[in-house]
């Protein structure tokens, strides 16, 4: 199958199906492309496009609350994470398992002076169960603690009370390569397993 040559970010997608996500609404921009394409190969979670991100967030809400489960929504960097807020705040109160994924610059570019470099890690801290940050792949390549990161950030999102979770995601250019890969090898952990993981 094909997939981002992003590996982290292939084994992200991979968990998000294992952890039961269906379905992700995608905002597409440059920064989020590894997403983009991770979740339009994946043959086991619907994808739908729309551009605006205010809208696309209230939409993948709407699928949430119609089917009791978990959406995720992707977006770029830089302002388009602050149009989602309206719609996590009504998330948050009203107990709806919202996925946030946000790609972001490296960190090493944040409040450098670049055009759209906000500040993205916990932008929406008052109205998210939990935050989470993956690792910076240009300073750290240890995939084993970004699949750690991805598992604890979806069983949050699982656990009771339901709420919306946010996952900022820190990519490095290029972000447009593919890979053949037969399958995606990484594993869902549930807590007993996540915890002997950390350990």
């Amino acid at each position: 199958m094909q997939t981002t040559n992003i590996t982290h970010i292939a084994h992200l997608v991979e968990l998000c199906s294992q952890h039961g996500i269906r379905h992700v609404v995608l905002s597409p921009g440059s920064r989020n492309a590894p997403l983009i394409i991770a979740f339009d190969e994946h043959s086991q979670i619907k994808t739908w496009l729309i551009h605006d991100e205010r809208s696309a967030a209230f939409f993948a809400l709407g699928i949430a609350d119609a089917l009791n489960e978990p959406v995720a929504i992707a977006c770029t960097s830089g302002s388009a994470p602050l149009n989602y807020s309206p719609a996590v705040a009504e998330a948050y109160y009203r107990n709806v398992p919202l996925f946030i994924l946000t790609a972001d610059r490296p960190v090493a570019l944040i409040d450098q002076g670049d055009g759209q470099t906000i500040r993205q890690k916990n932008v929406f801290q008052n109205f998210v169960k939990n935050s989470f940050e993956l690792p910076d792949f240009s300073i750290e390549t240890d995939l084993k603690k970004s699949d750690e990161i991805a598992n604890q950030a979806l069983l949050s999102l699982t656990q009771i009370p339901k709420a919306p979770v946010h996952l900022n995601i820190p990519l490095s250019e290029p972000l447009y390569g593919i890979a053949e890969l037969e399958s995606v090898p990484v594993k869902k952990l549930n807590d007993q397993a996540l915890h002997s993981f950390i350990r």
